[in-house]
Protein backbone atom coordinates (compact mmCIF):
# COMPACT_ATOMS: atom_id res chain seq x y z
CA UNK A 1 0.00 0.00 0.00
CA UNK A 2 0.92 3.66 -0.69
CA UNK A 3 0.84 6.08 1.98
CA UNK A 4 -2.33 7.65 0.97
CA UNK A 5 -4.15 4.46 0.98
CA UNK A 6 -2.98 3.62 4.36
CA UNK A 7 -4.37 7.29 5.24
CA UNK A 8 -7.55 6.51 4.00
CA UNK A 9 -7.64 2.83 5.23
CA UNK A 10 -6.87 4.25 8.72
CA UNK A 11 -9.33 7.06 7.94
CA UNK A 12 -11.94 4.25 7.49
CA UNK A 13 -11.13 2.54 10.63
CA UNK A 14 -11.60 5.77 12.83
CA UNK A 15 -15.07 6.39 11.11
CA UNK A 16 -16.33 2.89 11.76
CA UNK A 17 -15.34 3.27 15.56
CA UNK A 18 -16.71 6.75 15.68
CA UNK A 19 -20.30 5.69 14.21
CA UNK A 20 -20.53 1.90 15.19
CA UNK A 21 -18.08 1.17 18.09
CA UNK A 22 -15.97 -1.26 16.05
CA UNK A 23 -13.48 -1.23 14.07
CA UNK A 24 -9.70 -2.81 13.35
CA UNK A 25 -7.23 -2.98 16.34
CA UNK A 26 -4.03 -4.00 16.40
CA UNK A 27 -2.37 -7.06 17.32
CA UNK A 28 0.84 -7.78 19.59
CA UNK A 29 1.77 -11.06 21.17
CA UNK A 30 2.16 -10.49 25.07
CA UNK A 31 5.92 -9.47 24.12
CA UNK A 32 4.75 -6.57 22.22
CA UNK A 33 5.53 -8.07 18.95
CA UNK A 34 2.82 -6.37 16.42
CA UNK A 35 1.34 -9.58 14.28
CA UNK A 36 -1.60 -8.07 12.21
CA UNK A 37 -4.72 -6.40 13.07
CA UNK A 38 -8.59 -8.00 13.62
CA UNK A 39 -11.52 -6.58 14.20
CA UNK A 40 -15.15 -5.48 12.28
CA UNK A 41 -16.69 -3.58 9.47
CA UNK A 42 -19.76 -3.23 8.38
CA UNK A 43 -20.82 -5.35 5.20
CA UNK A 44 -23.87 -4.11 2.82
CA UNK A 45 -23.40 -6.49 0.65
CA UNK A 46 -24.49 -8.98 2.54
CA UNK A 47 -25.51 -6.73 4.90
CA UNK A 48 -24.07 -7.53 8.39
CA UNK A 49 -20.86 -6.93 10.34
CA UNK A 50 -17.74 -8.80 9.22
CA UNK A 51 -15.40 -10.15 11.20
CA UNK A 52 -11.74 -9.61 9.43
CA UNK A 53 -8.37 -10.49 10.82
CA UNK A 54 -4.95 -9.86 8.58
CA UNK A 55 -1.40 -12.02 10.26
CA UNK A 56 1.77 -11.04 9.19
CA UNK A 57 3.24 -14.03 7.57
CA UNK A 58 5.46 -14.54 10.52
CA UNK A 59 2.60 -15.44 12.39
CA UNK A 60 0.97 -17.94 10.22
CA UNK A 61 0.71 -21.30 11.71
CA UNK A 62 1.08 -20.14 15.49
CA UNK A 63 -2.69 -20.26 16.45
CA UNK A 64 -2.83 -16.64 16.54
CA UNK A 65 -5.40 -16.19 13.78
CA UNK A 66 -8.13 -18.88 15.77
CA UNK A 67 -7.23 -17.50 18.54
CA UNK A 68 -8.60 -13.82 17.86
CA UNK A 69 -11.32 -15.04 15.84
CA UNK A 70 -12.91 -16.89 18.99
CA UNK A 71 -12.47 -13.88 21.28
CA UNK A 72 -13.67 -11.67 19.00
CA UNK A 73 -17.22 -13.84 18.37
CA UNK A 74 -17.63 -13.68 21.97
CA UNK A 75 -16.64 -10.29 22.85
CA UNK A 76 -19.14 -9.35 19.70
CA UNK A 77 -22.04 -11.31 21.18
CA UNK A 78 -21.37 -10.29 24.31
CA UNK A 79 -21.22 -6.59 24.27
CA UNK A 80 -23.62 -5.73 21.10
CA UNK A 81 -27.27 -7.07 20.60
CA UNK A 82 -26.66 -7.81 16.32
CA UNK A 83 -28.51 -10.91 15.76
CA UNK A 84 -25.71 -12.27 13.76
CA UNK A 85 -22.08 -11.73 12.01
CA UNK A 86 -20.81 -12.80 9.07
CA UNK A 87 -16.37 -13.56 7.81
CA UNK A 88 -14.91 -14.51 4.37
CA UNK A 89 -12.60 -15.93 2.44
CA UNK A 90 -11.65 -16.08 -0.96
CA UNK A 91 -12.72 -19.75 -1.99
CA UNK A 92 -9.06 -20.96 -2.45
CA UNK A 93 -7.90 -19.45 1.25
CA UNK A 94 -8.61 -23.12 3.14
CA UNK A 95 -6.44 -21.88 6.55
CA UNK A 96 -8.68 -18.86 6.87
CA UNK A 97 -11.69 -20.98 6.17
CA UNK A 98 -10.64 -23.46 9.24
CA UNK A 99 -10.62 -20.40 11.49
CA UNK A 100 -13.90 -19.58 10.68
CA UNK A 101 -14.88 -22.63 11.42
CA UNK A 102 -13.10 -23.10 14.74
CA UNK A 103 -14.47 -19.45 15.83
CA UNK A 104 -18.09 -21.40 15.95
CA UNK A 105 -19.03 -19.78 11.98
CA UNK A 106 -20.91 -22.48 9.53
CA UNK A 107 -20.54 -22.18 5.36
CA UNK A 108 -23.44 -19.67 4.05
CA UNK A 109 -23.35 -19.38 0.80
CA UNK A 110 -20.62 -18.17 -2.25
CA UNK A 111 -21.02 -14.81 -3.28
CA UNK A 112 -18.32 -13.01 -5.96
CA UNK A 113 -16.76 -9.94 -3.93
CA UNK A 114 -14.27 -7.50 -5.40
CA UNK A 115 -14.09 -9.76 -8.21
CA UNK A 116 -13.06 -13.01 -6.22
CA UNK A 117 -14.87 -16.03 -5.60
CA UNK A 118 -15.53 -15.94 -1.68
CA UNK A 119 -17.09 -18.41 0.72
CA UNK A 120 -19.03 -16.40 3.52
CA UNK A 121 -19.34 -17.88 6.57
CA UNK A 122 -22.03 -16.41 9.67
CA UNK A 123 -22.65 -17.19 13.10
CA UNK A 124 -25.77 -16.04 14.85
CA UNK A 125 -26.39 -14.75 18.38
CA UNK A 126 -28.08 -18.05 18.99
CA UNK A 127 -25.86 -20.69 17.96
CA UNK A 128 -23.17 -18.34 19.32
CA UNK A 129 -25.39 -19.35 23.07
CA UNK A 130 -25.76 -22.95 22.43
CA UNK A 131 -22.15 -23.05 21.36
CA UNK A 132 -21.27 -22.25 25.72
CA UNK A 133 -23.37 -24.96 26.77
CA UNK A 134 -22.15 -27.30 28.39
CA UNK A 135 -21.44 -30.68 26.40
CA UNK A 136 -21.26 -28.47 23.33
CA UNK A 137 -17.90 -28.41 22.43
CA UNK A 138 -17.70 -24.77 22.73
Amino acid sequence: MNPEEVRRRLANYVGDHRVTGMSKWKLETVEGAFIGRAGFSFERNPEGYELGYSLKRSAWGKGYASEIARALVGWFFDTTQNDHMLAYAVAEHKASQRVMQKAGLRFWREIRKHGLHCRFYRITRRQYLQSLEPGTGG
